[in-house]
């Protein structure tokens, strides 16, 4: 009898979410999901395949309701249950606050709030004993960063989201625990930098342990969190970055930058 978990990612066409399924690939088989790209998405399936996996693609707007019951019944269609479910996806307007209208609004905790409680809904009955629910943060939940402010936001309601979820699955054996990741070296990354070696130069400098998050680190502990051996972890956010957000993160230091 097969012992492999069964793993539903989130943004997993790239990024963090991509380096945590392959990271899962080992024991886990996994639905691969993305907005639109699924040729990158299939690229990721092709890698879990390889590692000895069964994987599913999955296109979806988690922003749409009917999308995100899609979903939930393309999983447990082909895998019959669920195991692991790792929130990762994201969909955002970076501008500041005041310039921000209710579309951007309504789109940003549409995809990171309402997507996933309505996802947990549809599959928390189909995890059993040994349950990970694993939801990606942000340090924009703590710190003021420019253009962030509304999915600072939408990640500090994950996070109160996953503590109520930890208390209220925990008697089930399920567990749910936050990753807040530092700046990650990801295509996003790059984006928000445009360019300035200066303003990345300032990251790496205000980081303890001198360098950037790889979305390996990330995955790292996002397989050790969802892993039998952190059954007793659960309610917790753990950050990965480095040491940047002891020092008050950078996000001050690189305003004076911009």
């Amino acid at each position: 009898m097969s012992t492999r978990r069964v793993a539903l990612v989130t943004g997993s066409a790239r990024g963090i979410g991509r380096a945590i399924a392959e990271r899962l690939a080992p024991d886990h088989d996994c639905v691969v999901h993305g907005r639109r790209d699924a040729r990158a998405a299939a690229e990721v399936a092709r890698s879990i395949e390889a590692q000895g996996g069964q994987a599913l693609v999955v296109t979806a707007d988690l922003a749409d309701p009917a999308q995100v019951a899609g979903l939930a019944e393309a999983t447990l269609g082909r895998f019959g249950r669920v195991d692991t479910l790792v929130a990762n996806a994201a969909a955002t307007a970076f501008r500041p606050l005041v310039d921000v209208t209710g579309r951007h609004s309504r789109l940003t905790f549409a995809t990171v709030v309402d997507g996933l409680v309505e996802l947990v809904h549809r599959l928390a009955p189909a995890m059993g004993a040994g349950g990970r629910i694993l939801t990606i943060g942000g340090l924009d939940a703590r710190f003021a960063q420019s253009g962030h402010g509304l999915l600072g936001g939408a990640k500090a309601a994950l996070e109160a989201l996953t503590r109520s979820w930890a208390v209220e699955l925990g008697p089930r054996g399920v567990t749910a625990n936050t990753i807040v990741p530092g700046p990650v070296l990801t295509d996003s990354l790059e984006a928000y930098l445009g360019g300035r070696e200066d303003v990345r130069a300032l990251l790496v400098d205000h980081t303890p342990v001198g360098r950037l998050c790889t979305p390996s680190d990330v995955a790292d502990v996002a397989a050790f969190l969802v892993s039998p051996a952190a059954a007793m972890i659960s309610g917790q956010v753990v950050t990965v970055d480095g040491g940047i957000s002891a020092q008050g993160g950078p996000w001050g230091a690189m305003r004076d930058l911009w």
